[in-house]
């Protein structure tokens, strides 16, 4: 049916250029796209992860890349994977991060931390640690309040936020989630008044907000790319703390202030939320890299270019 609807939609449209985000489901979709349009395709960090493990998956990667005019990762080391396992040619691949959209560099200004934490029922004198990913295996949820109820017992004044309201659209994908929040809710035992954990979507508008209303941001993942959660989170003044992976070294490189922590991360995590606190330099240098390097609308207008391009060949 949804192949169906989608050469249907195209007969429609007649679109100049199609432009594939992700390689899970929408990867076999893209499988069914009719000739005639300029394929450009952005993968995911975590599908190729994923794909290390599963031939399957490699292969619906694999078919959909092959069949791409243009592949745009958002990190240089995934650029780098691309052509070593899938071998997309260098001319075919353009590193381009997705940056901080303009719409929530043009809010921040009129965020009311105090109104934010009322409305989630933040403590109001609370150093406040924010999960900026979604509650999953993936981004390591579980290791994150374990490593938090270690550090909370020195620190009285950190409160932990979690964000878990995402719901996955199959039917499989939810019931793994659910057995992971239980798993999370099991490491949160004991935190009462200490941890909220956020169990209905915010729109991206409501999860900027949550970081500016934040003192300190989480994101630990084994892989990633140039996360724009990241991004959004140095932006909005949090003390940013990383994984110790290539993608996060690139954006550190590039100027970004934020502590990398090796593993075992449980460990090392919760021995710098004993000591982590917001400063006035890094958050003005991370606003300063944001604006210049970061900008969405710059990032916008870059990939109108390339659409362009690819339209008039």
């Amino acid at each position: 049916m949804a192949v169906g609807w989608l050469r249907a939609l195209m007969r429609d449209v007649r679109p100049d250029v199609v432009h594939v985000q992700s390689l899970g489901a929408h990867g076999l979709l893209a499988m069914a796209l009719p000739g005639g349009s300029a394929r450009v395709v952005t993968p995911w960090g975590s599908e190729l992860r994923a794909a290390q493990h599963s031939a399957v998956r490699a292969t619906v990667i694999r078919l959909a890349l092959r069949r791409a005019d243009l592949v745009l990762p958002t990190s240089a080391e995934v650029a780098a994977e691309l052509a070593d396992r899938y071998r997309v040619p260098p001319a075919r691949t353009r590193v381009l991060s997705w940056g901080v959209a303009a719409s929530l560099i043009s809010a921040l200004p009129h965020i009311r931390v105090a109104a934010v934490r009322s409305d989630f029922g933040i403590p109001a004198d609370a150093t406040v640690v924010l999960s900026i990913r979604s509650a999953s295996a993936t981004y390591r949820t579980r290791e994150i309040v374990s490593a938090f109820a270690e550090a909370a017992r020195d620190r009285p004044d950190l409160f932990l936020v979690v964000l878990a309201g995402h719901r996955p659209d199959r039917e499989s994908a939810r019931r793994a989630k659910d057995d992971y929040l239980t798993g999370v809710r099991a490491a949160a035992d004991g935190l009462q008044g200490r941890i909220l954990i956020v169990d209905h979507a915010l729109t991206p508008e409501q999860t900027f907000e949550l970081m500016r209303a934040s003192d300190i941001a989480v994101s630990i993942p084994l892989g990633d790319q140039r996360s724009s959660s990241v991004l959004e989170a140095a932006l909005a003044g949090c003390h940013v703390i990383l994984s110790d992976i290539r993608p996060y070294q690139e954006m550190i490189s590039d100027g970004l202030a934020a502590d990398l922590l090796a593993e075992p991360i449980g460990q090392a995590l919760a021995q710098d939320l004993r000591i982590a606190a917001p400063d006035q330099v890094s958050r003005r240098g991370n606003t300063d890299f944001i604006l210049a390097r970061e900008n969405g609308a710059d990032k916008v207008a870059a990939l109108e270019r390339m659409y362009r391009h690819l339209s008039l060949r």
